[in-house]
């Protein structure tokens, strides 16, 4: 099925009827490039996940693929009863779907988007928004072929240190009401209370192996926080003016938090991918 950010692919899973939403840039055709997963919210769609975030313009630029795959339940609605959302955790997925294994999933998507068009398995990233950043982190802690993850209004999920340090960019907003910057719970979204982003954040480069920082750089009015290590690199991105959003993006439903317009979280995820292929020194 053809449609403006791409096509979609089918992809029997378990007995469901799954769709991916596909984007290749120009002259992709038979060249193997990098892969996003790029992961919705709860209640929306790989089409919304796509417009918000700016990645298909940007995979033309910059000549990368991206995979917007779907998640179970119902699109259109943040209610965390119903809204199709990943598997993340405890109390972080679909109630009504607690036996789906997305990770397995989004692995099978890899394969699938694998037999549409070649793709480079050093270099097999995921990037998410709120549910689907939870998400991100999940694929980081449970999927030995990610290279690097990016969250985007979304909380670190917990687990065992993966085999590996996996490099990590995180994007909060300050004024954020689902996901609160300074922890606790938001009056809007799941009623799961949160670590304070930069101590989550701390704690998570501490997972990965990261040894020092964090290292402050500044793009006024907006600040990153930089853990690293020999094997390690975690990256937090504080923005300032903004709730639950994608910097540089639009808006995911009408009434929703606004974006910054002055930092493209596009941007500076695929320039993040770029540096961190899996294997490389």
């Amino acid at each position: 099925m053809q449609h403006g950010q791409g096509h979609y692919l089918k992809l029997d899973w378990e007995g469901e009827a799954r769709r991916i939403l596909i984007h290749d840039p120009p002259g992709a055709e038979g060249r193997e490039l990098p892969l996003v997963l790029a992961l919705h919210g709860t209640g929306g769609t790989g089409r919304l996940m796509a417009l918000l975030s700016g990645l298909s313009r940007l995979a033309d630029e910059r000549g990368f693929r991206v995979a917007y795959p779907q998640a179970l339940g119902e699109a259109g609605t943040e209610d965390p009863a119903r809204g199709a959302a990943w598997n993340a955790g405890p109390g972080l997925g679909h109630p009504l779907h607690p036996e789906v294994d997305d990770v397995a999933f989004l692995g099978a998507v890899v394969d699938r988007v694998g037999r549409h068009a070649p793709v480079d398995a050093r270099r097999l990233f995921v990037a998410g928004f709120s549910n689907g950043a939870r998400m991100a982190y999940r694929m980081a802690l449970a999927a030995p072929w990610v290279a690097a993850i990016a969250a985007v209004a979304g909380a670190p999920v917990w687990g065992e240190a993966p085999a590996r340090p996996v490099p990590t960019l995180a994007f909060h907003g300050i004024d954020d009401r689902h996901i609160p910057y300074l922890g606790g719970v938001g009056p809007q979204g799941r009623r799961l209370p949160a670590q304070p982003a930069p101590e989550a954040l701390a704690r998570w480069a501490a997972l990965m192996g990261c040894g020092s920082g964090p290292v402050r750089e500044g793009l006024e009015p907006h600040h990153l926080d930089l853990w690293s290590g020999a094997d390690c690199e975690v990256g937090l991105w504080t923005v300032a003016g903004m709730g639950h959003a994608w910097p540089g993006g639009r808006t995911y439903a009408p009434g929703a938090d606004r974006p910054v317009a002055d930092l493209s979280a596009a941007h500076l995820i695929w320039a993040f991918f770029e540096a961190h292929a899996l294997g490389a020194p």
